[in-house]
């Protein structure tokens, strides 16, 4: 047995070889989860352009819920990675059964709120029908993503995150194929694309779980055997996911907030609001990527007590945001007028417009490197444990520089779809300043296990 856990179990170290090995399946992934909303976004943009805004609108309310749940789900990723770091291959697939359980749990509060969904929105009307027949479908299976993160993080923790990705990308071709005919075939609109995405979803969460209880799993890592419930490490996981699912609750409310109030000055300023968020959403993949691929790098070397090689990983994962920020910059900033036409946005109906977008162009691209360090140094701060200091000091850094400022503006009848992105900037860069030097404190240096 002995011999088969040298075969199977992977150290991961400081070496460029090794991060990359963990942190690009972990970026594919990442973007293979953007791509899929991107897609519905697009093919709905080519259906209709309300049916697109309606989706951003009313997926934003769905991500409310669902990201709280996936925030929990994926901390099962830090005990994963220091159980592997410690040596203790036989507890790795406790964590991941204990937010099974948890996700099925969230079938009483998901399927409730997709029923009466009509509740629990802010939608100006002219997109309330296709917003509601997008929300509906994603609440009531809501809880899928949560299965899919614990399955996920059980690989992820350990540095396999390739079985992850493949699984993803299978998710992400079926959803598009299958948004393909129910949109445009069809004629479903956004029923069809939440109805594509669900069907992916379900798919990506059975083929995971097969693998999971494979019984090669079954007998190193005890996939079964660890199916009791663990009452101190299920409230463990809620322990230090639990502040990340209100931080993202809170945000997403927050950015809910915004969004509607920029809806509700006009449709033109909705539409510029919601070219940034399609290119933010395209682009966040590279964030979040980084801050689960350090999350579990970190956790794996604090597991074995290595605190230089996570300052090292961490000195690597700057230049890699560095790189990819300044590539996303070119189309944006160089060569807006091929971004434009790439979105389909040269018609006569977009070109008084097209100022304004240019301008969101540039702030997507600086908030994009912003983002892209904060997240990551969040990332570093999740992997011992320091998950309430973050949340609340982004919380309220969102709130007060970003929210509240909208408000105002809003009433005021200043608002407009620019002005979100540039108050994000100060948002970041202070966001960042702080977590930066929480981060040199160590003060998130902890052994969990």
């Amino acid at each position: 047995m002995v011999e088969r856990y040298n075969n199977e179990h992977k150290i991961i170290d400081s070496s460029a070889r090794s991060i990359l090995s963990v942190t690009i399946p972990i970026l594919c992934t990442s973007l293979s989860i953007c791509l899929m909303f991107v897609t519905d976004r697009l093919m709905l943009a080519g259906y209709c352009l309300d049916s697109m805004n309606a989706s951003v609108m009313s997926g934003n309310f769905v991500v409310t819920f669902s990201y709280m749940l996936v925030s929990v789900a994926a901390s099962s990723e830090i005990f994963v990675g220091q159980y592997n770091g410690d040596k203790q291959y036989d507890q790795l697939g406790a964590p991941t059964w204990q937010m099974i359980y948890l996700s099925i749990f969230s079938i009483l509060i998901f399927v409730p709120v997709a029923y009466y969904s009509e509740y629990f929105n802010t939608l100006p009307d002219y997109f309330l029908e296709e917003g509601l027949a997008y929300q509906r479908p994603l609440m009531y299976f809501g809880f899928l993503q949560g299965i899919i993160m614990a399955f996920a993080a059980f690989f992820v923790g350990q540095g396999k995150a390739r079985i992850v990705t493949s699984v993803v990308v299978i998710g992400v071709v079926i959803n598009a194929i299958l948004a393909y005919i129910f949109i445009y075939k069809f004629r479903m609109g956004c029923s069809g694309a939440a109805t594509a995405t669900v069907i992916a979803e379900a798919i990506q969460a059975t083929t995971l779980a097969a693998i999971f209880f494979n019984k090669k799993n079954r007998e190193i890592y005890k996939t079964w055997q660890n199916r009791r419930f663990n009452k101190k490490l299920f409230w463990g996981c809620i322990k230090i996911g639990g502040p990340l699912a209100l931080g993202h609750f809170i945000a997403m409310a927050a950015w809910y907030t915004t969004q509607t109030a920029v809806a509700h000055v006009s449709k033109e300023q909705a539409t510029i609001y919601n070219v940034g968020i399609n290119i933010y959403v395209f682009f966040i993949f590279f964030g979040d990527g980084l801050n689960k691929a350090i999350a579990t790098i970190s956790a794996n070397m604090i597991g074995r007590r290595d605190l230089p090689s996570i300052r090292k990983t961490y000195k690597f994962f700057v230049r890699m945001a560095l790189m990819f920020s300044s590539l996303v910059a070119i189309p944006l900033i160089v060569f807006p007028e091929w971004t434009l036409k790439e979105l389909d946005m040269v018609s006569h109906d977009f070109i008084k417009l097209h100022d304004q977008i240019r301008v969101v162009f540039l702030l997507v691209s600086i908030n994009n490197f912003l983002e892209t360090l904060m997240l990551m140094t969040w990332g570093v701060l999740n992997s011992g444990g320091d998950t309430r200091y973050p949340v609340i000091v982004n919380q309220v850094l969102i709130w007060t520089l970003v929210v509240a400022p909208i408000i105002i503006a809003y009433y005021m009848e200043m608002l407009d779809g620019t002005m979100v992105y540039k108050f994000c900037m100060i948002w970041l860069s202070i966001s960042l300043f702080m977590f930066y030097r929480r981060y040199k404190s160590l003060k998130w240096y902890n052994k969990l296990v």
